[in-house]
């Protein structure tokens, strides 16, 4: 597919990734317009101690926010036969009568390897799974999700210092930036994009995480798969949760090492020395690096050998049954 040309270019959605990418066409002479949702344009970026709003502002890219992106007039205006549109994350769901208006040029950047992990949670779900598999990778929109043609990607695999979220992040945003740059090179080369139909016998799906609805600790699991869960509700995130004598605390910062304990054992802190905690898992274990109580107080210091990590069954049970739906005004749990 030859996209012909391309003089605008409208990002829809929010993120350091948009930033970046909104930056270089500027510096590139595109015309560009940012159109975000109430529930992103006050988040605080990840890259940068500010939030979308201020980043925005402060390198003066033009942007405009709404709830509904099919009754926006503006929005309607600034659409083109020159115009692409780009999502990173947008709070939409965008319906057919609106993507027709690009004509195939409406687009979704996307860092997993389509038509795999479809849906959202970011890198956790794949920190869970131990996957390392990278892609940038941008297909086209269609009414359902993540199931358009791949028009083109770039695969790659995270290395191994990559160990919570923020590090899947940083290099994820590396890449992104190098494949964009590509990317452009050929949409103003009026390349001739081979569109890769998604395989639906092969696609998976991961549904939304929140760090406060689905990050309770089974101690029941084994200990890479703890370790691995706990890995994924850390940095940026504020870390998984658990209760101990009574009061709900939250862990990050962990790492393990192979011993045999009886799974009646599991959870039981067995030595607190040089600020970290050990905890007997049924298959190794768990060392704690930081732990925090519910106001983000480290209380290592407080802990005690023979005290024991546990998580009532039916916030365990709430976890694996509640949905969280995010909105372009906040989020819903249903």
């Amino acid at each position: 597919m030859n996209f012909g040309i391309i003089n605008n270019f409208i990002l829809f959605g929010g993120g350091d990734l948009l930033i970046a990418i909104a930056k270089y066409l500027i510096s590139k002479n595109y015309q560009v317009n940012v159109v975000t949702s109430e529930r992103h344009i006050n988040e605080k970026l990840l890259l940068e101690d500010l939030t979308f709003k201020e980043m925005l502002d402060k390198n003066s890219i033009d942007y405009f926010v709404t709830s509904n992106i099919l009754t926006s007039k503006k929005l309607k205006k600034i659409i083109d036969i020159n115009t692409m549109g780009l999502s990173f994350g947008a709070a939409w769901i965008f319906k057919e009568n609106f993507i027709n208006k690009f004509n195939g040029k409406l687009l979704n950047f996307h860092g997993s390897r389509l038509p795999r992990n479809r849906g959202g949670g970011g890198f956790s779900w794949r920190i869970m799974m131990g996957d390392r598999n990278g892609s940038a990778l941008v297909h086209q929109i269609t009414p359902g999700i993540d199931t358009g043609d791949i028009v083109d990607y770039k695969n790659y695999i995270f290395p191994v210092k990559c160990k919570v979220p923020i590090d899947y992040y940083v290099v994820s945003i590396q890449k992104y930036e190098i494949f964009f740059k590509n990317f452009l090179s050929k949409l103003e080369k009026k390349f001739d994009f081979k569109l890769k139909k998604q395989s639906e016998s092969s696609s998976t799906y991961w549904p939304r995480l929140n760090t406060d609805l689905h990050s309770y600790i089974n101690w029941n699991n084994d200990l890479i798969s703890i370790q691995n869960f706990i890995n994924a509700f850390d940095y940026p995130y504020k870390g998984a949760i658990t209760y101990l004598n009574g009061k709900k605390v939250r862990l990050r910062n962990v790492s393990s090492a192979v011993a045999n304990y009886h799974p009646y054992q599991a959870g039981l802190i067995f030595r607190v020395y040089d600020d970290r905690v050990e905890v007997a898992i049924k298959s190794g274990t768990l060392i704690i690096n930081e732990l925090n109580d519910n106001y983000g107080r480290n209380i290592i210091s407080t802990i005690k050998v023979g005290d024991r990590f546990y998580t009532p069954s039916q916030k365990i049970e709430k976890a694996l049954t509640a949905r969280v739906i995010y909105t372009p005004k906040n989020k819903k749990i249903k």
